[in-house]
């Protein structure tokens, strides 16, 4: 990559940084950033894991146990899961999803739905279409490095 590319590069993701930003700051991607949090994705799991570990959660969902052990604590607060003892093993807890977390997935879902509808409807069909074969080659296992798969702020 010659400068002037290098340049162009740097302006465009600039750029793109820089919607993002203010999209986020009036508040465009509240709904959007749920998805990414970790007792949103444990309730994702939970709807195809019944009797879930913690344990097996945190490795599946690359989340520290703690990290796990205190989000569980807020669902189950909030009764969006629930956290049963075995009876032959005390130290064996098994964790599922409430209707009342199910329902609350379900209102994240059709906000989803509404926020991306939105965006699609401005995109246009090609445009859209463009966006989710970007988003599809991103997404492949084969093309993220492992540097970035190691990624952290912290480096």
């Amino acid at each position: 990559m010659n400068e002037n590319e290098m340049d162009e590069l740097k302006a465009q993701t600039d750029l793109l940084l820089k919607y993002i930003n203010k999209a986020r700051n009036n508040g465009a991607l509240d709904i959007f950033t749920s998805l990414f949090q970790t007792d949103y994705r444990i309730m994702i799991y939970l709807e195809s894991h019944s009797d879930a570990h913690p344990s097996l959660m945190a490795d599946e969902l690359k989340v520290t146990r703690p990290n796990i052990a205190a989000n569980l604590r807020l669902l189950e607060q909030k009764k969006y899961i629930t956290r049963n003892v075995d009876e032959n093993n005390r130290r064996q807890v098994y964790v599922n999803l409430t209707d009342t977390g199910r329902k609350y997935l379900e209102k994240i879902d059709a906000q989803l739905h509404f926020l991306f509808g939105g965006w699609f409807t401005i995109l246009g069909k090609e445009e859209t279409k463009h966006l989710l074969k970007i988003l599809e080659i991103s997404s492949s296992p084969d093309i993220i490095s492992e540097e970035l798969k190691n990624f952290s702020v912290g480096d």
